[in-house]
């Protein structure tokens, strides 16, 4: 079973507002693509957090916070 991430009417609109029509056999290839490229790019971001570079917890992320400034 995988994640939904997206709501497909908001994505349905994003291409619409862009001219883009979707034939109805892409539409669920389309999501599909979308929820698998979220966690990397979710992952992205969390590797983005500062590690400690020394002792036991070498590699390990100081904070568990996400804050702007990581983004």
């Amino acid at each position: 079973m995988s994640l939904e991430y997206v709501r497909p009417t908001k994505v349905w609109q994003y291409f619409k507002e862009k001219g883009i029509r979707v034939a109805g056999e892409a539409k669920q290839k389309i999501i599909e693509k979308i929820n698998q490229m979220i966690p990397v790019e979710l992952d992205k971001i969390i590797d983005k957090l500062p590690k400690y570079t020394k002792g036991q917890s070498k590699g390990e992320a100081k904070r568990k916070t996400l804050k702007a400034e990581d983004i």
